[in-house]
């Protein structure tokens, strides 16, 4: 399974942390009883372990723009509030120092594939309405046509960028799982056909494309996690100072959804084509 790292970096910087990013996805379909290390990429959910809002946490904290040395955040263990780097200098305490129940952490976020599966679209008219207000069935040539979509979604926050999107759905995240993922692979069509029109009644032609899911979950890879409970600072290298299944952590609740229409081998959007029928005024129509 395929991490993707969020980065704005430049390439100098990148290598600061590859190995870190090196992390072995698992499928995992769990929630607050999950065992540590257990979700996607080997993180440890923290939704229902630790305070407050945890999706809204990772979704802000990986919101952020990436410098040099990460991402940043500071966590209130008592309340479950989070703050950003510039809010907590704002907000808490002038230094990017741990205080009281606040404590600081940096690192790296990233996405990893959780789960994929296909779905149908919705149904829409790919063709006019043609109506037939005569007494006995008419034939006529129907032209319907039709371009495959693709979008993302989040499951907290607001919309998903359209270049983020892409960073984590384009390439091999699709391919790697062995079906026509159809991310970026524009496809259109428009068919001729001829269909009969029954007495008093309108026909069109729609299309029911069948489409991919792959779901990823933001995940942060932790470099640094500093606390101070009126002793001295103290500086670990995993979430909240736990074992090593706690490197990487996620929030169960927050997830990206990538959705695109299928493609066949050849290239087409893959899906079903319908002739519908709605009957016309009995008044408008012949006797």
């Amino acid at each position: 399974m395929r991490l993707i790292r969020k980065s704005t970096l430049k390439k100098s910087a990148l290598s600061i942390a590859s190995a870190a990013l090196a992390i072995s996805g698992v499928l995992a379909g769990a929630g607050s009883a999950q065992a540590a290390g257990s979700g996607p990429g080997g993180a440890s959910n923290i939704r229902g372990t630790d305070p407050g809002n945890t999706d809204l946490l990772i979704e802000r904290l990986c919101n952020q723009e990436t410098s040099l040395t990460g991402v940043y955040g500071a966590y209130n263990v008592d309340t479950g509030e989070f703050k950003t780097q510039d809010e907590y200098l704002r907000d808490v305490f002038g230094l990017w120092k741990p205080a009281g129940p606040w404590e600081l952490f940096r690192g790296w976020c990233g996405y990893a594939e959780a789960s994929t599966w296909s779905t149908k679209g919705a149904t829409v008219r790919t063709s006019p309405w043609i109506g037939n207000r005569g007494s006995k069935d008419d034939k006529e040539t129907f032209v319907s046509s039709y371009g495959t979509k693709t979008f993302a979604k989040k499951s907290v926050g607001g919309t998903i960028g359209l270049s983020l999107a892409k960073s984590i759905f384009s390439g091999s995240v699709g391919g790697s799982a062995g079906y026509e993922w159809g991310w970026e692979k524009e496809s259109k069509f428009e068919r001729r056909s001829e269909k009969t029109i029954p007495p008093c009644t309108q026909v069109a032609v729609t299309w029911t494309p069948y489409q991919r899911v792959v779901r990823v979950n933001p995940v942060f890879y932790v470099e640094d996690y500093e606390w101070n409970k009126g002793d001295g600072d103290v500086t670990t290298h995993t979430w909240r100072g736990r074992d090593a299944s706690w490197k990487t952590i996620y929030s169960y609740g927050y997830y990206i959804d990538g959705v695109s229409d299928k493609l066949l081998p050849n290239g087409q959007p893959d899906g079903r084509e319908d002739k519908v029928e709605e009957k016309l005024d009995p008044g408008t129509c012949s006797k």
